[in-house]
């Protein structure tokens, strides 16, 4: 899962996430996000956050905001297994930062599963790119003029308002029936 704009409310370009009195969960993704866990799913969350690398957001707050991100959906019986972050800046050539695969890659050496089996969801064409390079299927939460530029995914590809909107897919994709424990 992505960060800002598809686990929390989007922010205007440039606009950095500074604190956690600035979070706001955007509801629809926490909903469906519930409903996956009740069928056994756990999350990873992989996110850019260039504010870090601009100085514009402290570290030590960023951490701040995954570590009660998390506890509030842990509340809310949403597991989130890790979160990966990415201070470094566009064009700084990162492997690590999204268009680019490799927090992906990492992700999957630290807790063992293949790529392959992995639905990402974000809402910017880089998590796309970044899914498709790392051999993701891709949900791209937008409307249909946020198409333009999306890679082509022979595993899973996905345009939606919101999360809720692909549960169907999802758990077909996972082979569940509405319903059924993973």
């Amino acid at each position: 899962m992505d960060q800002d704009g598809t686990i929390s409310r989007p922010l205007s370009l440039g606009i950095y996430l500074k604190d956690w009195e600035s979070f706001a969960f955007r509801e629809d993704t926490v909903v469906a996000m519930e409903e996956l866990a009740a069928d056994g799913f756990s999350f990873i969350v992989l996110t850019n956050q260039a504010g870090i690398g601009h100085g514009i957001v402290e570290q030590d707050e960023a951490d701040r905001i995954h570590q009660r991100m998390t506890v509030e959906l842990a509340n809310r019986g949403v597991p989130i297994l890790e979160i990966y972050c990415c201070p470094d800046l566009p064009g700084s050539g990162s492997p690590m930062r999204k268009p680019a695969p490799g927090m992906f890659l990492q992700a999957a050496r630290d807790h063992e599963f293949l790529l392959d089996q992995v639905l990402y969801v974000g809402d910017d064409i880089r998590d796309c790119h970044a899914a498709v390079a790392a051999g993701c299927g891709m949900i791209l939460l937008g409307d249909r003029s946020s198409v333009d530029g999306v890679p082509p995914n022979s595993r899973l590809d996905l345009v939606r308002s919101s999360l809720e909107d692909a549960l169907p897919e999802i758990r077909q994709f996972y082979g569940l029936e509405v319903g059924s424990q993973l």
